[in-house]
């Protein structure tokens, strides 16, 4: 009997009545599109990354473009912000892991100090993973809207089916990867009107330096959701290269709000 590929053995279709289908995707690009006009987040009052290194991961069918506005937000902060060289996530394709892999290695040999990853949904499946594989060269996770419990419930169930042929089998060891808490801090931002996955699957066991920031907003557009921008740059802040795991104080994300 054929074994299952990572992909076919983490998502599942809606049940009737869970809000997602098609119109919670709709409603997703209709978002994507009005986020494109979202005054930029004035940077005035938040804390300066000093040149910190940190690698984006874009989420599943979609590309490095994808998180643009996120990486120009951090380059105003004065992070160092690098793509991973995704022109379009069609999940664990063969060479693919490897691929971000020497992304890590190549952003972390270049600044020559611990990498953040931020990774938007199945991006930040990827990101807990290579925290697992590299935890000498990263020192956070950030994940905007990336599910850790499987099978999650998607609207995308069958394109991510159809897509599972071309992945490799050796990525379905990533389900027990991410399942445990990796060994750097993770801000895990996750929003109750999530139109793409449950949003309960997205949510970690908190615990120093394992925290779950709620923000309102679409699951597409949450790097560019002025209030979720605000609670990453507080996220890399408190997580800094060196620093050890410590739980981000109550209240201290302006516009968010912790826990389940």
């Amino acid at each position: 009997m054929k074994s299952e590929t990572f992909i076919e053995s983490t998502v599942t279709a809606p049940s009737p009545g869970s809000g997602l289908g098609i119109a919670s995707c709709a409603r997703e690009l209709v978002e994507v599109a009005m986020s494109n006009f979202t005054p930029m987040l004035p940077v005035d009052d938040l804390p300066k990354g000093n040149g910190g290194p940190v690698l984006l991961i874009p989420g599943f069918l979609v590309g490095d473009w994808s998180m643009v506005r996120l990486r120009d937000f951090l380059t105003r902060l004065d992070y160092r912000v690098e793509f991973a060289g995704v022109a379009v996530n069609l999940g664990p394709t063969k060479g693919f892991i490897p691929q971000l892999e020497r992304a890590v290695e190549r952003v972390f040999d270049s600044a020559q100090r611990p990498v953040s990853l931020i990774g938007q949904s199945l991006g930040g499946v990827y990101a807990r993973g290579l925290a697992h594989r590299h935890p000498g060269k990263i020192c956070h996770v950030v994940t905007l809207c990336a599910p850790i419990h499987f099978p999650v419930a998607t609207p995308l169930e069958r394109i991510a089916k159809l897509l599972a042929p071309f992945h490799d089998p050796a990525a379905v060891e990533l389900q027990e990867e991410v399942g445990r808490a990796p060994p750097v801090p993770v801000t895990a931002i996750y929003s109750k009107t999530d139109g793409i996955i449950d949003w309960r699957s997205c949510l970690q066991d908190e615990a120093p330096g394992y925290v779950n920031v709620e923000i309102s907003g679409s699951h597409s557009a949450m790097g560019s959701n002025p209030n979720a921008q605000r609670a990453i740059a507080q996220a890399l802040a408190n997580g800094s290269a060196g620093s050890p795991p410590a739980r981000a104080r109550r209240g201290h994300l302006s516009g968010a709000r912790r826990g389940r």
